[in-house]
Parts: C-alpha cells; structure tokens; sequence
C-alpha cells in the first residue's frame, strides 16, 4: 500500500522559523534607528524652510508686461492700446458739467482694440516716478473703461479718459491698461511712458479757468 507524500503547511512552516540571532536584531534595531533619525532631520528642515523673498509670489504673479511707445500700438496677448494725446486741466467737462480738482487733471485720447474674443479693460491708471497710482476718476462715468464697455474684435474704440494727479506727479507719468480692474496679478499689463512736462507746464495747465472737455468712446476704422 503506497502512503500520500505529505505535504507540509506555509504555515506552520513559517511559523517554526527560527528567531532572528544577534547579530540579525542588531541589525534591524539599527535600521529602525536610521528612519527615525532620518525623519527627524526632515521633519527639522521642513519646520525650518522660509521661501526665499516670500516664495517669490510677488514675482511670480506679477503682470505681464508690454511697454510701448507715446503714440504707437502697445500690443498684449489680448488687446491692444495706443495713446495718441495727453493734456492737463484744471477742470474738465463731462455730460454738461464741469469738474475741477485740487491738483491737476490728465486727459488721454486712446484708443483699444481686442484681439480674438470681446473683453471690457477694467484697468486704467497713471503712476508717477514713486510708483503712487492714480486710477481713472470715478467721479463720472467714463464709457472707454468698465464693464459697460465691452470690447468687439477688429473694432478699436477711441475717447479720453481723465485721471486727477497731484502737480508734483504731473512731470512724468507713464498710463498702464489692463482687463481686470481690481487683481492685475498675471494679467496683460500695456505700459505706456507719457512725454515728460516740466513744472511751469503744469502749473499752466493747473491755472486755466476753461474747462476741457471729454470726446466720449466711438469705433473708429482699424
């Protein structure tokens, strides 16, 4: 009579192995010790790491940038921007009525155009040789910028906009556009530098009784 072969369990196999030596838990103590240490020091550099200027959002998220030319297009991924003029005045004039300041106004002629989709630019201001910035004035509506004005490809919109700046700040101006008004952070920033005035200049301009007034937005030929 043949007798099975048997076959002995994983199992129970397994569980008879033999106990690590001494030299085997030495071994594994000093592993353990190792991954201990080693998530210790990463755990320390990980508590002490400070991005270097802030993580460098600022520079990261800044605008990008298209400087231009008084007079000629100023081109963005998404629009362009052409300032054809810049005058200053005590006092303009909007809707039949008459605005003064207690500096001095900067009217710009401009003219925008979107490129591939319609977009409104909600971004105008003026900034002076100490980074100050000076939005268009709220103090009426100004019907180039907003969300009232919404941009159609391949028909550039000219008019003026008005802005109020301290005499100091008048002498050297550069105007910068964008599409969001609030948040510019990555958005396309046009940079126009304005032609720089000296101070006898302004004060001319300052002290002008004639109100000038504003040419409302139009579409012009491209």
């Amino acid at each position: 009579m043949t007798v099975p072969a048997q076959h002995p369990d994983p199992d129970s196999v397994g569980s008879h192995r033999a106990p690590p030596g001494r030299v085997q838990r030495m071994s594994l103590r000093a592993g353990a010790g190792t991954l201990i240490l080693a998530a210790l020091a990463v755990g320390g550099a990980i508590a002490n790491w400070r991005p270097i200027n802030g993580g460098g959002a600022e520079a990261r998220e800044r605008p990008f940038v298209q400087a231009g030319r008084f007079g000629e297009t100023v081109s963005t991924r998404v629009f362009d921007a052409t300032v054809l003029d810049a005058r200053g005045a005590a006092k303009v004039s909007n809707g039949g009525q008459s605005y003064d300041t207690a500096g001095v106004w900067i009217v710009l002629r401009v003219r925008l155009a979107t490129r591939d989709k319609a977009t409104s630019i909600g971004y105008a201001a003026l900034r002076d040789q100490r980074d100050r910035e000076f939005r268009a004035t709220t103090r009426f509506t100004q019907s180039l910028v907003g969300a009232a004005r919404v941009l159609q490809p391949g028909i550039p919109v000219e008019g003026d906009l008005a802005f109020e700046v301290p005499r100091d700040a008048a002498t050297r101006l550069s105007a910068y556009f964008a599409q969001q008004q609030i948040d510019i952070r990555m958005d396309d920033l046009a940079e126009v530098p304005l032609p720089t005035v000296d101070r006898s200049r302004v004060d001319e301009w300052a002290d002008a009784p004639a109100p000038v007034p504003l040419a409302s937005a139009r579409a012009v030929a491209p």
